[in-house]
């Protein structure tokens, strides 16, 4: 018995394999979706994390006023000395740091302004008491709420 060996061809076996432009441009259109829902959660991400980094530097600061005020007996002009200023200390500014009342007494307040030339800007100032009340803007508590 012999064999026969067809040398035809089929053409479906030649026909070129590929994306269309279609389906290209679809899945372009779903990253671009994709994309345009995260990037403004993500701005949130980071600013809620520069406010935080603010806030952890506040309360630092506060630290060091009451170890100043503990090592020195009691609150003068030079208990705030280099505490103010800018925050962060290198890079762009974020925030800059004030105290109130100037010179400082038991009932003080440290005061985080935004930068206006920054993306905390619309951020609203912030605050930290000697009862360690924070606040962003309007909303102040002891707990996480001015960080919503």
């Amino acid at each position: 018995m012999d064999v026969i060996i067809s040398h035809k061809t089929d053409k479906r076996a030649i026909s070129q394999r590929g994306f269309t432009l279609v389906e290209i441009m679809i899945v372009v259109a779903i990253i671009a979706i994709l994309a345009a829902i995260a990037y403004p959660n993500y701005q949130r991400y980071v600013i809620k994390s520069k406010r935080t980094d603010m806030m952890s530097e506040m309360h630092n600061i506060a630290s060091q006023i009451q170890s100043r005020k503990l090592a020195q007996g009691s609150y003068s002009n030079n208990l705030i000395t280099g505490l103010g200023g800018s925050f962060p200390r290198q890079g762009p500014t974020l925030y800059t740091i004030s105290f109130t009342p100037n010179p400082l007494t038991a009932k003080w307040s440290i005061i985080a302004t935004p930068n206006p030339n920054s993306q905390m800007a619309s951020d609203g100032t912030l605050s930290l008491n000697y009862q360690n009340i924070k606040c962003r803007a309007t909303v102040c508590g002891s707990d996480d709420s001015w960080n919503d």
